[in-house]
């Protein structure tokens, strides 16, 4: 689905409407084209709104939440809302406004409705699936084969995992997931998946230990770790290369000056090789010594021999990285140790 409302003096509009102008005509052709886009009906909650509707208050902590890292009854910030509904089952879209008029200075009409269309029909196809009438029904053996782990920055979600399953790590957290559907046609990879919540799992009544190891072992199969020792071997690298923990791997050791970067096949949420049964331990192996850890985002981590670069130079990298990287993809702010002696990581105060 496309919707274009492009206008031949569309960048004398773009510099003559202001904010308000903008959410006020952005209302106005959501209306006019509810049919077309087919959702059921719209709400705007403008910035500092609250309710005593226990709905309409959910709607604004949740989005104080996703889009502000914060709690709170009182909404920050201007939301177009837009209700989708089958059968039973309700789901929303939010728009925060401010982001959208930043689309519309920037690419007028045309880049706004990109954005509103995507997010629809990624909401739709979420309904479609049906995932969260299978959470509901509670039953292990439906949803077991689609239990992965996913890596995230704990400080960045920690309102947001209160009612989910996570361990922390550090500054980081390793998070549940259920996966949603998994689509690469080699463009272009789409992932959608949801966050375990803990009353699922209260009422499966299986040990969460048993759950944890079966996600991880999904999680390894869905994605195996890859070692590449040049960035460049990222870009599409063959199945094969970098599969160091493989029986005939060839690398077999790592020279003391080496930077590797761990990642997995599929790359995204890559960092989540690092905690792989076995994958710390071979690589302290193949350095033949205690090596520093580097989460330079979600996708990736990049290693360095003990004794080889300072961790203070080390930290300044991670952080210089993550002030310039979308902050959805910062892991942590830290540089984590290996150490051979007890085989465990642990963070470093620095």
């Amino acid at each position: 689905m496309g919707i274009y409302l492009n206008t031949g003096n569309e960048q004398l509009e773009v510099q003559k409407m202001a904010y308000k102008e903008f959410i006020m005509e952005l209302q106005k052709k959501l209306e006019e084209k509810k049919q077309e886009l087919d959702y059921s009906k719209m709400a705007f909650f403008e910035d500092g709104a609250t309710s005593t509707d226990e709905k309409e208050l959910s709607i604004i902590r949740e989005t104080n939440i996703k889009y502000h890292k914060m709690e709170s009854d009182v909404l920050n910030g201007d939301y177009i809302i837009l209700h989708q509904i089958k059968g039973k089952r309700e789901q929303v879209c939010r728009f925060d406004c401010r982001q959208l008029y930043q689309m519309y200075e920037e690419g007028g009409w045309s880049a706004v409705w990109e954005q509103i269309v995507d997010s629809i029909e990624f909401s739709k196809k979420f309904m479609e699936i049906g995932i969260i009438d299978l959470i509901e029904k509670n039953e292990y053996g439906s949803l077991k084969d689609k239990l992965f782990i996913r890596p995230l920055n704990f400080n960045n979600h920690r309102f947001e995992l209160k009612n989910h399953i996570y361990r922390r790590v550090g500054d980081m957290a390793l998070v549940l997931y259920i996966l949603v559907s998994d689509e690469n046609d080699g463009n272009r990879h789409d992932v959608m998946s949801v966050k375990m919540p803990k009353s699922s799992m209260q009422a499966w009544g299986i040990e969460e230990e048993e759950v944890w190891e079966n996600a991880l072992i999904n999680t390894y199969i869905m994605a195996p770790p890859r070692m590449y020792l040049n960035p460049m071997d990222l870009a599409n690298p063959p199945y094969h290369k970098g599969a160091f923990m493989a029986l005939n791997s060839d690398i077999a050791s790592l020279p003391p000056l080496s930077v590797p970067t761990v990642t997995t096949t599929a790359q995204i949420n890559g960092a989540i090789a690092m905690f792989y049964p076995g994958v710390m331990k071979r690589i302290a192996e193949l350095f033949g010594d205690d090596y520093y850890i580097a989460f330079t985002g979600t996708s990736e981590a990049r290693l360095h021999k003990k004794g080889t670069v300072q961790p203070r130079n080390i930290l300044m990298r991670i952080k210089q990285m993550n002030k310039t990287f979308d902050p959805s993809e910062t892991l942590s702010n830290k540089v984590y140790l290996y150490e051979t002696a007890n085989q465990k990581m642990r963070q470093l105060e620095l």
